[in-house]
């Protein structure tokens, strides 16, 4: 996943003049994920927590079918709005 390029989807998406790019972000090697910088040339970056980047449950996949049923219409009619698939269903 690339944040920079996914902002600038964002940013783009909502008439936004591009202002966060990639030197807002570096790749945090301790974490393994990108972190955010607070403001551009600031040196502290915003990185998320512990639970960030964990593994998750294994989840029956009668259970993710169900809900995939449950938030199809939801899911298509959100595409519809947005004209973005987001890959969900």
């Amino acid at each position: 996943m690339d944040p920079a390029a996914e902002m600038a989807r964002v940013q783009d998406f909502l008439g936004l003049k591009k202002v966060i790019t990639e030197k807002y972000f570096y790749f945090n090697v301790t974490k393994g994920f990108p972190c955010l910088m607070k403001s551009e040339g600031h040196s502290t970056p915003h990185c998320l927590g512990k639970t960030k980047g964990r593994n998750h449950p294994s989840i029956e996949p009668f259970a993710i079918q169900r809900l995939r049923n449950f938030y199809r219409p939801f899911n298509e009619k959100f595409y519809r709005m947005t004209g973005i698939n987001f890959g969900w269903l």
